[in-house]
This record gives C-alpha cells, sequence and structure tokens, in this order.
C-alpha cells in the first residue's frame, strides 16, 4: 500500500529541457496530462511531496500551482529529505512512492517501499527504480504512474499480483548484480567448458520438472547459437530421451536415470551441469556423485538451500539466494544464457 508519493521535478513534471528568452530567462515545458495527474492523485486521498534540487522562480511556481502536502527545494541530499518525510508524514518506507530520473534520485529510488522512474531516465536510476515508465518525464509519465499506483494499491486485483511477482523477480536479480562469488563461480564454469571444447569434450546438463526443460533451453544454446554463425558446440540435456527415462526408471530406479546416461556418454574431463531448486534431488545428486567419482566435473544450478553432500560432489555451485523455486529458475535460465553466450564469444568472437 503506497500512501506518500514523492516527486522530483525537473525531468519528471518536465521533460529536463531548458529554453532561454532573448531576455535570458529559463522556460521549461510541463504537460498537462501530468498536472491533470498530481491533482488526481491528491483527489485518491495520496499524501505529495516535491523534492527538488533547484531554487529558482519556476520551482516557486511549482510549489504554488500543485496540492502538495510538503515540499523541499534546493535539496541535493534527497535521500535525507526522504528519511524526513518518512518521520514528519508518519509514513513508512514501504508505503513511499518516489519518482526520479537523475544522479540525485538514485538512493530515494532504492530506498522508497516503491521507486518508480522515467523511460528518459539515466541508466543508475533505471537500476535503482522498481519501475521504469514507458513515457519520458514531461511527456505524460505522471498519468501513466496514476495507473499503476491504482493496481498496486488494491492487493486482490491481478496486476497487483503481477507487480508482487514482479517486485520477487528484481529483487532476486539484484541481489545477482552483487553477489561476486556467485559471478566467479559461474564464470568459472564458462571458463571450463571452453577448455572441455578446445579438447572436444562435451558438457550433459540434467534436472527434473522446470529443471529438465531449463537443461534442455540451456543446451540447445550451445548446439544452435546466439550472435554468429559458427560450428555447434557438443552439448546434451539428458532428460529429452522418454524411452531411456521410462526404462531406466522401471529396469532400476529413478534415481538412476541420470547416473545411466552419464555413464554411457561423458567421459573424464567432460562436463555434467546438474539443475536442481532445492539441491537435493536425489537423481541429480546421484548423477554428480558418478561423475565425480570418475574424473567427470561437475557443476550445480540451486536455490538458497544447503546440502552438505555438495561439498564433496560438486566443484562448482552455483547458489542463488531465494527459496522461492519459480523465481529460482528465472536465475537459472539466465546464468545458463551467460555462460553459453561467454563461451560462444570467446570462442569464435562477436557476430
Amino acid at each position: 500500500m503506497i500512501r506518500l508519493v514523492v516527486f522530483d521535478i525537473d525531468g519528471v513534471l518536465t521533460d529536463g529541457s531548458i529554453i532561454i528568452d532573448e531576455s535570458g530567462r529559463e522556460q521549461k515545458k510541463i504537460n498537462l496530462k501530468d498536472i491533470d495527474a498530481i491533482f488526481e492523485l491528491k483527489r485518491k486521498g495520496f499524501l505529495l511531496a516535491a523534492v527538488t534540487g533547484e531554487s529558482s522562480d519556476i520551482v516557486s511556481y511549482f510549489k504554488a500551482r500543485f496540492p502538495w502536502d510538503y515540499f523541499y527545494s534546493g535539496e541535493k541530499h534527497k535521500l535525507e529529505a526522504v528519511q524526513k518525510l518518512e518521520k514528519l508524514a508518519s509514513v513508512p518506507r514501504e508505503e513511499i512512492c518516489y519518482i526520479g530520473d537523475g544522479k540525485y534520485d538514485v538512493e530515494p529510488l532504492a530506498y522508497a517501499g516503491l521507486g518508480i522512474c522515467p523511460a528518459d531516465a539515466i541508466d543508475h536510476a533505471k537500476q535503482a527504480a522498481d519501475v521504469i515508465l514507458q513515457k519520458a518525464g514531461g511527456a505524460g509519465c505522471l498519468w501513466e504512474m496514476v495507473g499503476i499506483l491504482d493496481k498496486y494499491n488494491v492487493p486482490d486485483c491481478r496486476e497487483h499480483y503481477f507487480l508482487e511477482r514482479l517486485e520477487e523477480h528484481k529483487d532476486i536479480f539484484k541481489k545477482l548484480s552483487s553477489d561476486i562469488g556467485l559471478m566467479d563461480v559461474a564464470m568459472g564454469i564458462g571458463e571450463k567448458i571452453l577448455e572441455i571444447f578446445e579438447k572436444d569434450g562435451k558438457v550433459l546438463i540434467f534436472g527434473n520438472g522446470g529443471s529438465a526443460a531449463d537443461a534442455q533451453h540451456i543446451a540447445t544454446e550451445f548446439i544452435s547459437r546466439f550472435y554468429r554463425e559458427r560450428p555447434a558446440m557438443n552439448a546434451e540435456a539428458l532428460s529429452v530421451n522418454t524411452s531411456t527415462l521410462t526404462a531406466v526408471g522401471n529396469d532400476y530406479s529413478y534415481e538412476r536415470v541420470f547416473v545411466r546416461q552419464i555413464e554411457a556418454k561423458a567421459r573424464a574431463g567432460d562436463m555434467v551441469i546438474g539443475i536442481s531448486t532445492s539441491g537435493k534431488s536425489k537423481n541429480v545428486i546421484e548423477g554428480l556423485r558418478y561423475a565425480k567419482e570418475n574424473g567427470i566435473y561437475t557443476a550445480i544450478l540451486m536455490g538458497d538451500f544447503e546440502n552438505p553432500e555438495l561439498g564433496e560432489i560438486a566443484d562448482y555451485q552455483v547458489k542463488v539466494h531465494s527459496k522461492i523455486t519459480p523465481r529460482i529458475q528465472e536465475a537459472h535460465i539466465f546464468i545458463g544464457h551467460v555462460i553459453a553466450e561467454y563461451v560462444e564469444y570467446k570462442r569464435y568472437g562477436e557476430g
């Protein structure tokens, strides 16, 4: 639930451009839809605040023109201003929406419960924001924001459900962007695969359910292509041959459906990649164990769970910091794409 909306002005209410008339006076452009949007938010009961780094006659106009509950001008330390508002209005940060587009807006965008930026915001602002609007600043973006806040504040609304899932997704990817250890392990897998392909080795990938689909998807990226025409690279998913899976499952046990295939297809110096959100799928663990015992490099893509066995059987552990299965799988596909793209780039250059 959002109760307080905090606005940057230049680049949000205006398009960020400055017109200088013959007398040297500055003029700025504002969209009528954005004027209507601010009054619509007030009508809907939102508290409204503006925090701008400027202090000029134009800023004074904006202060008088709109129904602000709070207005700060000449404020370069915008995060501090938002934190003051948090106390002054008795509104927790989770119930604050901040919209901004520039370098001084990055910290409050990340701090607020809902950070929003126009389509033409700087890259750092876009990275900090939760929502990037379709419209640019001064071009009706605030009316677009009204629609988003309407959906965000209705918990039973289907769009609210969508936004909540999107929040989970973005949270994981923000964590990925600061997880140097995970990056190092993932790119280490890429480097090892490069070595393996240079020696005419192969990569086998496997998992269950959605992870089986991910294994098939990632293997295909090696075999087909990304950005350039090049030879196919030797990768295979072990979840696609239903006759083999059902025969091994029936004749032996389901725990051996991957072991039996690794025994047939892999040799020392190849690599197997198991995918298991829990890190505990028995057939994945058995596949990794067999590979490790036979000189085959082993890697696992998993979620934020503990499995002491992996320390002994997995050369590479890529652990996505989430316990939500679909969000983990979304990160796994991203990581698989990056590894396959990197291998293609290093072997064959840019397309």
